[in-house]
């Protein structure tokens, strides 16, 4: 991990270094946008003949959806000690999301007219569930519970073939969450079956989940036809800390979030205690060799890894908000009063409230803006698998009343067609 001194030209370097939202390579695109020409042209014949090139499974028209029946017996093979985790973790994830249902609201006017917000759930919604090393029965949960809150009455999975046979975890998953629409399809070729339909996979309205960049670029192809979440970039975490903070737990929610496996992953300190640097940089150099995925992790750490050197607090906090990391951690003084200052996806208050208690579903929504946009992004939530329109009756004294006001603005606009709309229910 480098240390740099927050304003300095070094700070200015390491901060436009960092992994940002970006289109992938034109030679990406252009073999995404073939795979989705394909499969709106030849629907599940692509899709068998995509899925024997890319997977090495071959697979005939009918064994594409996965039978109910068989969804359960291979979740049956799950752990059972891991089933049960699973099952408290989605009652969490179940009792915070519902806190975000939203009914709408209707506002009554003194001559009898009635203005209203309706809120209603997409008809439809498809999740993706990667396989192989990100086959992740927490993000599964993350992905189906919000939408099943919202309503949405036809959720779907597309995962690659072999994923739940070699994860019964993620099986278990979608029987908990209670999908039971599953289909043996991943990659481009399975977002465009989401986006158009086949004669075996209906077509959506929403596609979300995480996926490599075949998947986030199909998403981005198909955008407009369905709605897509944002972009999933690598893993971040920033801690604020002050000399109060307790070194080694700091340095084990860094290593926790470089861990991930993509050597892209950002973690940092910012912090007023040289001596809590010090002591950080030492325990992180040491830790890096018991986490998972130890060669990337020290990737991720040369590369992504820092320790911002502050003054006070507040120059921490306009660090932190620099970055507008996926998580943000707050291990000060008054750590509460500090956290209501951050921009970040997520923020964790205090020394017992580590990063990884969101990761595995204390409540919160795991899926989270990164790469900065969380200065203007949000989580996902209930509130991405509902649409929202407006509903208006007017009486005709309630029309009466802003119909000159209107008339004016319309003509002023050089829209007389408007205005004689208006106008027109008043003619004798």
């Amino acid at each position: 991990m480098k240390t740099v001194r927050f304003g300095s030209a070094a700070w200015r370097r390491w901060l436009a270094s960092l992994p940002r939202a970006s289109r992938p390579r034109p030679a990406v695109a252009r073999a995404v946008a073939a795979i989705v020409r394909d499969v709106r042209r030849h629907g599940d014949d692509a899709l068998v003949r995509l899925t024997a090139r890319f997977d090495g499974v071959r697979l005939r028209p009918a064994q594409i959806r996965v039978k109910p029946k068989e969804l359960r017996a291979l979740a049956s093979r799950a752990d059972r000690p891991l089933v049960k985790a699973l099952r408290a973790m989605a009652e969490r994830i179940d009792a915070f999301h519902r806190r975000q249902q939203d009914r709408g609201f209707r506002l009554e006017l003194p001559d009898g007219s009635v203005l209203e917000e309706v809120v209603r759930p997409l008809d439809s919604a498809a999740l993706y569930v990667p396989g192989g090393a990100g086959a992740y029965p927490s993000s599964v949960l993350m992905n189906a519970i919000p939408a099943r809150v919202a309503g949405v009455p036809r959720v779907q999975v597309v995962t690659p073939p072999r994923a739940l046979e070699t994860s019964p975890g993620l099986a278990a998953a979608l029987v908990i969450a209670g999908v039971e629409d599953v289909f043996r399809v991943g990659g481009a070729q399975a977002v465009a079956a989401c986006a158009y339909g086949t004669k075996a996979v209906p077509p959506v309205a929403a596609i979300v989940g995480p996926g490599n960049v075949y998947v986030a670029e199909a998403k981005q192809q198909v955008r407009g036809t369905v709605a897509i979440d944002q972009e999933a970039g690598p893993s971040e975490v920033a801690i604020l800390a002050d000399d109060t903070a307790d070194a080694g737990f700091v340095a084990a929610d860094l290593l926790a979030q470089a861990e991930h496996g993509s050597g892209d992953e950002t973690a940092v300190l910012v912090t007023t205690s040289q001596a809590l640097a010090d002591e950080v940089t030492r325990l992180v150099a040491d830790g890096v060799c018991s986490v998972a995925n130890v060669a990337s992790a020290r990737r991720a750490l040369a590369r992504f890894g820092a320790v911002v050197r502050v003054d006070t607090l507040e120059e921490g906090l306009a660090a932190l908000n620099a970055l507008a990391p996926e998580h943000a951690q707050v291990m000060t003084k008054d750590a509460a009063r500090v956290a209501q200052g951050v921009v970040a996806g997520a923020v964790f208050v205090g020394e017992h409230a580590p990063v990884a208690v969101g990761d595995y579903g204390i409540g919160p929504n795991h899926v989270l803006p990164t790469g900065g946009t969380a200065r203007f992004t949000s989580p996902l939530s209930v509130r991405d698998f509902e649409r929202r329109h407006s509903r208006v009756r007017l009486t005709r004294a309630g029309l009466a009343r802003v119909t000159e006001g209107m008339v004016r603005v319309a003509m002023a606009e050089g829209f007389r067609g408007h205005a004689q709309s208006l106008l027109t229910r008043f003619e004798e």
